[in-house]
């Protein structure tokens, strides 16, 4: 190291240290400050990690919680939680728990409809077989042809049904549908003396729904309709908003067997109009009955939530 004084006398000062023993001294420097760092990180990791695992104790209880719920008996989470930083997560997973329990009861529901719309028709091909059997008359072998073809109209209905909902959601124009399907079951209609007509399709109606879904449910609407009613009955397809709601009406003029002024989910429907009251349910939708506008004497009628045309917000 060599130090020149300020003056212009030419003076310096030089001091000169071995390479090793500057070597020792960098070494002694950095041990000094390393060591202390060295006793100190270890504790600061201890101290963080322990931090960490006492923050994350609230949501490890909370996990536990979760964890030991039963949805099918009911259990939920305590409104009161006793971490009230967890208030908004316990009340979502409440939440949750009663769609889940929701969907578990319809699901129930409409096990139970499947059961007992096969069991009848399958009962009475178990009892015709065996008539048949013993006097092959044809009014016998009719009827063993007629129970066969509704169960197969019940096993066809849950197959249509399992194949749209897999089916992505997307604009549907109601009005293209309704005008598709009038048009294809009107031929069948008039061969047993019903008249099948469509009201209202003058422009797009958007809904936000599976086409197919859409399809399935008006097709059942109307062939109810075509079933069970007298040949000569008025069978009309009406479209109309209603507010917020795009609605898809089937009214007819005819008797029903089962007629009388009560909802789309009481008793006595069939599995039918099970099938649609669940595909309109599953897009925000639902179905409603009642007698319609004279002559009319009995109407359903499904609503869904209106859209603007595609490009609109």
């Amino acid at each position: 190291f060599t130090a020149r004084s300020g003056s212009d006398d030419g003076r310096a000062v030089s001091v000169l240290m071995d390479i090793e023993h500057r070597i020792d001294l960098g070494r002694d420097i950095t041990l000094q400050l390393a060591r202390p760092a060295l006793l100190v990180l270890p504790l600061v990791a201890l101290l963080l990690g322990w931090a960490i695992r006492q923050g994350l104790r609230p949501l490890t209880h909370l996990s536990e919680d979760v964890a030991a719920l039963d949805a099918q008996a009911g259990d939920r989470l305590g409104a009161e939680h006793r971490y009230r930083e967890f208030t908004s997560t316990v009340q979502a997973i409440n939440g949750l728990v009663d769609r889940l329990q929701a969907q578990a009861r319809r699901e129930r529901e409409f096990a139970s409809d499947v059961a007992h719309e096969l069991r009848t028709p399958l009962a009475s091909l178990a009892l015709q077989s065996a008539a048949a059997g013993r006097d092959p008359s044809p009014e016998r072998l009719h009827q063993l042809e007629q129970e066969a073809l509704r169960a197969g109209r019940i096993l066809q209905q849950l197959l249509d049904l399992a194949r749209a909902q897999r089916d992505p959601v997307a604009r549907t124009d109601l009005s293209a549908v309704a005008s598709a399907l009038v048009a294809e079951s009107a031929p069948a209609a008039f061969a047993t003396g019903h008249e099948v007509s469509l009201v209202g399709a003058d422009g797009p109606r958007w809904i936000a729904a599976p086409p197919m879904l859409v399809e399935l449910a008006l097709r059942n609407l109307i062939g109810n309709a075509v079933r069970h009613t007298p040949a000569g009955t008025q069978i009309v397809v009406e479209l109309l908003q209603d507010g917020a709601w795009v609605c898809a009406s089937v009214s007819d003029d005819g008797q029903r067997p089962d007629a009388g002024p009560h909802t789309a989910a009481s008793p006595g429907l069939g599995l039918g109009l099970r099938l649609v009251q669940r595909m309109a349910e599953q897009h925000g939708g639902s179905l409603l009955r009642d007698t319609g506008e004279p002559p009319a004497t009995t109407r359903f009628m499904l609503r869904w939530p209106a859209l603007d045309a595609p490009g609109n917000p």
